[in-house]
């Protein structure tokens, strides 16, 4: 059977608004990434700023032990008297807990002397 030529002309004409479509798609897309690509240097600019302002932040925050211009002097700093490694803190409450556990055990040992035995 042959096919009327007028379903073959309104198959061209679907696939031409179609393909319409997809162009006028295209260079709506083409234009949203040209804007994108003009900003993006400037952003870009914002960003590295943003970051070499928070190097600089961290870099005044640490102080003078590691400033490029300090002469020599360095080596590990002493710590202050009043400050307690991690390590001196869990042994004083290793010691405190081992205390309240031997008064504990004492009590208990003289509470089971004095309860009479029934």
């Amino acid at each position: 059977m042959a096919k009327s030529s007028g379903s073959k002309a309104s198959r061209l004409a679907a696939e031409e608004r179609m393909l319409e479509q997809q162009r006028e798609e295209i260079m709506r897309r083409t234009q949203e990434l040209e804007q994108k690509l003009k900003v993006l240097p400037t952003v870009i600019e914002a960003q590295e700023e943003q970051r070499r302002a928070l190097a600089k932040r961290r870099a005044a925050a640490a102080g003078r032990a590691i400033s490029p211009y300090t002469l020599g002097g360095g080596g590990r700093r002493t710590r202050a008297r009043g400050t307690q490694t991690p390590s001196r803190q869990r042994y004083a409450a290793q010691v405190k807990t081992m205390a309240l556990l031997i008064a504990l055990a004492i009590i208990f040992t003289l509470l089971w002397r004095v309860v009479p035995a029934s």
